[in-house]
């Protein structure tokens, strides 16, 4: 049957989508508050370098050495109440932030909210799975895109009110609530899974190690490899996962730069932070929504131009000595950036079943979490007055060169449905082109 039915229905009418979009967008919204307010408290109590770039990234290293659990926790649980609980247990851990006076304490608890993120990312991921009306993934990671980088606007724009008028202390406290609600929203009845319990993917479900060579060889070794195992035989997840390595990695990095960039450039603008944050949220907001609108362009295109422009404008923003030059770039950056995460999102959700793509995650975020602490860690030696420019370009270099080696991979087409004949796999090699 034809499409266009499921096309003229608002796909707002989904089960359970209106409430997961809610319940990122609130839980978004906290993290993006602490997101500015973390820097800021670091900032002023312990100063710029190296410390301050390894205390960000520190939350990653419970993904990194446990997440081989992750995939076998969510497989076995609903990936729903997974959610739930690791929202409450992320709130009780945020409240406790103000009450730190020494560094160690400050990165013993954004440990712990690393493991609570460990848990949550993939099963939200999995999630989404539930809820999206098959063919029409783009249009929902876009909604979903823009309600996640909305609250990355909002946020800032809570900072500097509350900093006025109260301490930084009320923006953890306001953490703890979002993420309260946010587990709410998912506590109540929920769409199950489409396809049968039973089901198992192809590639074997992850041993926790026993040992520390245990996780380092499962990291390094047996994650790769596995990972390589399900990605193969489809050139675009191929490209897609690959230059995700070199997206965190500027993740990474631009935790700790656009920080650094601010209090560099413009010292004299006591809230340039927040509106740097501020512009990128609102730039993805639009982005998101603009990813939405183009379900009729190539989404390997839309990948390809998204990072590349993205890049150009990271390039520019070192001649941005005026503050509304570098919001303005760091808005155009936001849009390019959302539209080629929504392609991502749509079409790896497409390409797998809610069990694979659990698995898939579960083997993707500890490497990613790698990277992105590799990126914070290199920008923490990097950003100093003197070497800004030596940082932007390794950002978009980072961000633009992969992807442009990878191009034949982005334009490989989706598996065909069941019973008619698939693609044939991609090596390595062809996908590298």
């Amino acid at each position: 049957m034809s499409a266009e039915p499921a096309q003229r229905t608002s796909i707002w009418r989904s089960p359970g989508l209106a409430r997961l979009i809610t319940s990122i967008t609130i839980s978004q919204l906290g993290t993006a508050v602490t997101g500015v307010a973390l820097p800021i408290f670091l900032l002023d109590r312990f100063g710029l370098g190296l410390d301050f770039g390894l205390t960000l990234g520190i939350r990653l290293i419970p993904n990194i050495m446990l997440g081989t659990v992750v995939s076998e926790v969510v497989r076995r649980w609903d990936p729903r109440k997974v959610s739930v609980l690791a929202s409450v247990f992320s709130a009780l851990i945020a409240v406790a932030f103000p009450f730190t006076d020494a560094l160690w304490q400050v990165q013993a608890l954004s440990f712990l909210i690393g493991l609570t993120t460990m848990f949550l990312a993939p099963a939200r991921l999995a999630l989404r799975t539930r809820v999206t009306p098959q063919g029409r993934e783009l249009e929902a990671n876009g909604l979903i895109v823009t309600a996640q980088r909305v609250a990355s606007l909002l946020g800032p724009v809570v900072v500097g009110p509350v900093l006025a008028f109260s301490t930084i202390s009320v923006l953890f406290f306001a953490e703890a609530a979002t993420a309260l609600i946010a587990a709410l929203l998912l506590a109540g009845p929920f769409p199950g899974p489409r396809e049968d319990p039973a089901h198992q993917a192809d590639a074997p479900p992850p041993r926790m190690p026993k040992s520390p060579l245990g996780i380092l060889r499962r990291l390094f070794l047996d994650n790769p490899r596995d990972l390589f195992a399900i990605i193969r035989g489809d050139g675009m997840v191929f490209g897609l996962t690959l230059t995700a390595f070199t997206y965190v990695f500027v993740v990474g990095m631009n935790s700790v730069f656009v920080p650094a960039f601010a209090r560099i450039r413009f010292p004299e603008i006591d809230g340039m932070l927040g509106y740097l944050i501020a512009a990128m949220g609102l730039g993805g907001a639009a982005g998101g929504i603009l990813a939405g609108r183009l379900t009729r362009f190539s989404p390997g295109l839309m990948y390809i131009l998204g990072n590349v422009l993205e890049a150009v404008c990271w390039l520019l923003l070192l001649f941005a000595h005026q503050p509304v030059l570098a919001i303005a770039l760091l808005v155009a950056g936001g849009i390019l950036e959302s539209v080629a995460t929504a392609v991502y999102m749509a079409e790896v959700q497409a390409r797998f079943t809610e069990r694979e793509l659990t698995h898939y995650y579960s083997m993707l975020l500890p490497s990613n979490d790698v990277f992105v602490l590799l990126g914070a860690t290199v920008a923490g030696l990097l950003v100093a007055p003197d070497r800004l420019g030596v940082s932007i370009a390794v950002i978009a270099g980072v961000m633009a060169i992969p992807i442009l080696l990878l191009t034949r991979s982005f334009f490989t087409p989706r598996p065909q449905p069941a019973g008619k004949p698939a693609p044939q796999p991609v090596s390595a090699a062809e996908a590298a082109g």
